[in-house]
Order: structure tokens, then sequence, then C-alpha cells
């Protein structure tokens, strides 16, 4: 923080954050209604989530190292961080892995073998494409990010439950932040 002190609003961004991820930890397995039930808001064994989190973290120290010094030039800053830890993962995940995962692999049903594994495919790509409008972003980092897409897909389908990714991707972005910080002090 640079000896900044934290803003009254920044604040109260991070009690909400805290309470909206604590609101949705508890409702896994609640969202049954309206479409949502596509979510797949599942809870986990103790040992998925873990698991999760270790193929995340790994993921994420691997890409690390393989970009390391590369973009040293970017400033950290942790709300950037904060948001990528927590609500990202828990947003991004619940669109892709979540909602349209769960809806392509219902649309394509039995007609297609493999539906969950083709809709992995689909959805990882249409992840990192996402991720194009991002300023500066190279096309060895949407490789990079369609291969965590993947990831994140093997997750989902192993587990049957979106929170595995969306635990998955918070460890991973952890990591990555962590790396950032590190190599920009």
């Amino acid at each position: 923080m640079n000896g900044v002190p934290i803003h009254p609003l920044e604040l109260a961004g991070i009690g909400f954050t805290v309470a909206l991820m604590a609101l949705a930890w508890v409702w896994r397995d609640r969202l049954h209604a309206f479409g949502l039930e596509f979510l797949a808001w599942r809870k986990t064994s103790t040992r998925e989530s873990v698991k999760a989190v270790a193929v995340g973290a790994c993921c994420g120290l691997t890409i690390s190292l393989a970009f390391h010094g590369r973009y040293s030039h970017a400033a950290f800053h942790w709300q950037d961080a904060w948001i990528g830890i927590t609500l990202g993962p828990l947003l991004e995940e619940a669109v892709f892995r979540g909602y349209l995962f769960g809806l392509l692999t219902w649309g394509l049903g039995r007609r297609v073998p493999y539906a969950n594994v083709l809709a992995g495919l689909v959805i990882a790509a249409a992840f990192a494409t996402s991720h194009l409008s991002k300023q500066g972003i190279t096309p060895l980092q949407v490789g990079a990010i369609f291969l965590m897409g993947l990831v994140y897909a093997w997750l989902r389908i192993k587990s049957k439950s979106t929170t595995s990714p969306v635990l998955a991707h918070s460890a991973y972005n952890a990591v990555i932040f962590a790396a950032a910080a590190i190599v920009g002090a």
C-alpha cells in the first residue's frame, strides 16, 4: 500500500466482496430455480476443494515462471489483485464453467459423444477470447488463458461443480498477482 491509508470506499468494497463470497459459499446446492441449475453451484468434498486450489496454484506458479520478467514494467495495484482473486474468478467461472458450460452440454445432450469435453473446449476458447479486450495482452498470454480454461473445464467435469474451478481460478490468480508484486518490488 506504500503507506497510503485505505479509503473508506475501498474498505466498504472489501467488506462487500467478503460478504458476497461468503453468501456464494453458503448458497452452494441451493440454486436450482429460474435457470440457475446450469450454474452447477454445488458442494464438493474438502479433498476436491484442496485439489482444486493446489492445481490452480501449481498452474499459476508454472505460468509465473514461464513469463518471469517479461512484464515487470506493469505496476502492481492491490485493488486489482483483490478483485482478481475474489470477484473475478467467481463471476467468470459462474458465467463460463457454470452457466455457459451447463447450457452447452445440455444443448448438445446425447446427440454428441463427449458433449462435456466439446463444451469444455468451446468454453475455454470463449474464455480466452473474452480476455482479448485487455490492453497489452499478447497472443502468448491468450494461449495461456485458453490452457487455463481447459484446466478449469477439466475440474468442472471432474467435480460436477463450478466451485472447483472458482477455487482453482482464485488460487491461480493469487499466485500470478503475488509473482507480479514480487517482480515489481
